[in-house]
């Protein structure tokens, strides 16, 4: 029996595969090295992540736990500097306020807006600085009224400072209680020496901080511009982790919106 007519020319199959997997095989060589790079920087890129996502938790977790501290710590800091005896010639400072004004967030009470007063009132006048700051966490105009105000000796206070109406906005206090509050707290101040802080910015502020600001200019007592001087700072990294009070960079630049009015009753003394 003869051989088929196109035997002598079609292909070994056994070559054919030999042939064609050549090629592949090659191409596998080439990109197989550089899919497992891309593989190992996809994992390198995932525990980059993962620790980064760890640590800023981490982070929150401690500046969290640091916060509840200071809600302890700080008030007994300033119930001490208050104790202390008044020294001669000192500058009589008077705080009234919420726990913006015990300084919660700041990293320590000298930080904190009342802390950075006190240090400008000595360095403005040249004479140590009396603090009695008598702020507690959660305060409103209200509770300074029942709780605080009381137990200060206004009449021979040289500056008075009120950081307040941040926890009323956040309350919905009636803006009818609201305004007689502010009133009743400002006919009880010096109004000369006294510099209350605007409302921070926050949801719903619009109808509480106008009424402070016509009740103050009504009576001439200065208000510190807290929207203007955050707006000019333009500065995120002001937040504390709570993210509902400023850090210690946040305190700074509250400062400088009573700067102006503090410097006027400085000038006074």
């Amino acid at each position: 029996m003869g051989l088929p007519a196109d035997g002598g020319g079609s292909a070994n199959p056994a070559g054919d595969l030999v042939s064609e997997s050549a090629p592949a095989a090659a191409e596998s060589a080439v990109t197989d090295p550089g899919r497992a790079r891309r593989r190992r920087r996809r994992r390198i890129a995932l525990r980059v992540m993962a620790i980064g996502v760890g640590l800023l938790v981490l982070a929150e977790i401690t500046g969290l736990l640091l916060e509840l501290r200071q809600a302890k710590t700080y008030p007994k800091y300033w119930a001490d500097q208050a104790a202390e005896p008044v020294a001669p010639q000192a500058v009589r400072l008077v705080v009234f306020g919420d726990s913006a004004g015990v300084g919660i967030g700041a990293w320590k009470p000298e930080d904190s807006v009342v802390g950075r007063i006190a240090g400008h009132l000595q360095e403005r006048t040249g004479r140590p600085v009396h603090v009695a700051n008598y702020s507690v966490g959660g305060g409103t105009f209200d509770s300074i009224l029942t709780g605080q105000l009381q137990r200060a000796d206004v009449a021979r206070a040289d500056v008075v400072v009120v950081i307040a109406g941040s926890n009323d906005t956040g309350a919905k206090v009636p803006l009818d209680t609201y305004r007689a509050n502010v009133t009743k707290l400002l006919e009880a101040l010096p109004a000369d020496r006294t510099v209350l802080s605007d409302v921070p910015l926050q949801r719903g502020r619009d109808n509480y901080q106008r009424i402070l600001a016509e009740l103050s200019d009504a009576r001439g007592v200065a208000h510190a511009d807290f929207a203007g001087a955050f707006r000019s700072a333009r500065r995120l990294d002001v937040w504390a982790p709570d993210f509902t009070h400023v850090n210690s960079v946040g305190y700074r630049i509250w400062f400088q919106a009573f700067r102006p009015h503090l410097d006027t009753i400085a000038a006074r003394l």
